[in-house]
């Protein structure tokens, strides 16, 4: 055989030599699952919140070393799957389901089902970052720089802008069934110095600032590791790299002094007493031990009530099942209660309009017995819990049922915030979820909101990490607009959180109780008020 054809047969040979990656599928996998895994304990009722400041950075080597977009999709949605399934592992605690009408054995499979669909969905959004991640010209270093003579951005940035807006804002809006819940920035809420740069840069930027320490503990790596495939997080040299984690931490550091010295600068200010009605009557034994009439219920509350000093006196969500405007009854008895007792109250029922369209609302009554004209309608409804979305109409009658509400067949959705003016208190409501919006909680207070009220029922969690979980975003809405904020939930916990974001006064779950502190109210429009829109 000519020498020629040999070399060419070799040529070929080379060619057709594919090379390896330096993680396999099935490694990357597992590594995937088991750091998203580690990140979601860094959760508000696991309590690690530390993991957020470094556990990102698995995913982001993972992400860049992938051999290909599709590769670091399967990557990232592992990843956020893992870790929002541990982040949301309270969805199981929906089981059981019995009041439904479910056998035990379909409730584990429906809260099964709903656990793991929601965290698919959230895992999906961390994917297609990890996605983005992987195709972006990046760099280490702090600015634009050219490379092999292409330009690249510098990943210190980029990659961070990526993640909120993917987390955040876009992939979490709530048309597209977003579930804005597993956000990094909660995992800080009990680091009361570092979350008060939420009134500058709200919840949003503290999560911009998590991913971008992950964003320079990953470019060292990649540096000092100098590996060909962490090459786009890597810096020009290690002291480069160390630098910029300096700059990083020397930035967090400036964070946490600026919370020290707004911590001590919030004045208390003049006081108002607050009750927190929580009766501790949940769905179980709504509806498979005992139905209460409303003449029951008003009975249950009234002793409650009677226990409140002078003040502001909070009624969770639905603590009257039913159209108020059309009770009248049950109007006299909340007017002779807040004559008697000096009080104004914020009350959980049910409004309607002219066409019958049924609205999950909050009521306020003054201390002189009256009844409000201004009526709060629920902006942010639950999908599935509280309406039904289009395409659901089209999925088996069994799974339809799973739609069922207290309004029988789904709520309106409320278009704007209202202000409940009681006795010259200008009071904020949200219900429920509404609480992980800092949309919606930012309008309330640019509409006058001089105090934020969240009443809420947690029954359908029964004993789980939800109500950390809803003590955590409430302490960021606070301090996001330099507001109270009272978290009051049916079967708890209810908390009253000071605009700094400290709990003042505290109410376990499962316990029937009236929750009493006091309150401030507050005229003044943080940064992050003026411009989150």
């Amino acid at each position: 055989m000519p020498p020629t054809k040999t070399k060419h047969r070799k040529k070929v040979s080379q060619k057709s030599k594919a090379p390896t990656p330096r993680l396999a599928t099935p490694v990357s996998l597992a590594v995937a699952a088991g750091a998203g895994a580690l990140l979601g304990l860094s959760a508000p009722g696991f309590e690690q919140g530390y993991i957020a400041w470094f556990g990102l950075v698995p995913l982001l080597l993972l992400a860049v070393a992938s051999p290909s977009f599709v590769q670091a999709l399967w990557r990232g949605l592992v990843f956020g799957t893992a870790y929002n399934l541990v982040y949301l592992n309270w969805y199981f605690h929906l089981h059981p389901l019995d009041w439904m009408g479910f056998a035990w054995w379909q409730s584990i499979l429906m809260a099964a089902a709903a656990w793991l669909i929601v965290s698919l969905h959230q895992g999906v959004l961390i994917a297609l970052f990890s996605g983005v991640t992987r195709i972006l010209p990046l760099c280490g270093g702090l600015g634009v720089r050219q490379v092999e003579e292409k330009w690249k951005v510098p990943a210190l940035f980029v990659i961070p802008l990526i993640w909120v807006l993917i987390e955040n804002k876009l992939g979490n809006a709530h048309d597209l069934l977003g579930v804005p819940w597993s956000m990094l920035e909660y995992s800080q809420y009990k680091l009361l110095p570092m979350v008060q740069i939420t009134s500058w840069i709200g919840g949003i930027g503290l999560g911009f600032l998590i991913v971008m320490v992950n964003v320079a503990l990953s470019s060292l790596i990649a540096t000092v590791s100098q590996r060909l495939s962490f090459k786009s997080l890597a810096a020009f040299s290690v002291g480069s790299a160390v630098s910029q984690l300096l700059a990083v931490a020397l930035g967090v550091v400036s964070v946490y002094a600026f919370g020290l010295s707004r911590l001590s600068a919030i004045a208390d200010g003049d006081t108002t007493c607050l009750s927190v009605l929580q009766g501790n009557i949940n769905i179980d034994m709504q509806k498979t031990r005992h139905r209460y009439t409303l003449g029951e219920l008003i009975d249950h509350y009234r002793k409650l009530a009677l226990k409140c000093p002078p003040g502001i006196c909070i009624w969770t969500e639905s603590a009257l099942p039913a159209y108020l405007k059309k009770e009248q009854d049950a109007q006299a008895f909340l007017s002779q209660l807040c004559r008697q007792g000096k009080e104004d109250m914020v009350v959980g029922s049910l409004d309607c309009d002219f066409d019958g369209h049924p609205y999950n609302s909050a009521f306020g009554v003054d201390s002189s017995g009256n009844l409000q004209e201004a009526v709060y309608h629920k902006r942010y409804l639950v999908p599935f819990g509280e309406y039904t979305p289009a395409f659901v109409n089209y999925l088996p009658h069994w799974l339809q049922r799973l739609t069922d509400t207290p309004a029988g067949t789904g709520f309106n959705c409320g278009k704007f915030p209202v202000v409940l003016d009681l006795s010259g208190h200008r009071i904020a409501p949200l219900i429920c979820f509404e609480t992980v919006s800092p949309e919606l909680a930012a309008a309330s207070v640019r509409n006058g909101g001089q105090l934020l009220v969240n009443v809420s029922d947690l029954a359908w969690f029964h004993d789980s990490m939800i109500g950390p979980q809803m003590t955590a975003f409430s302490v960021i809405r606070a301090t996001e607009n330099g507001r109270c904020f009272v978290f009051a939930a049916n079967t708890g916990p209810s908390v009253i959180i000071d605009p700094a974001g400290r709990v003042t006064a505290a109410c376990g779950a499962g316990q029937q109780a009236v929750l009493t502190g006091k309150v401030t109210f507050s005229g003044k429009l943080t940064p992050f008020t003026q411009w989150f829109n």
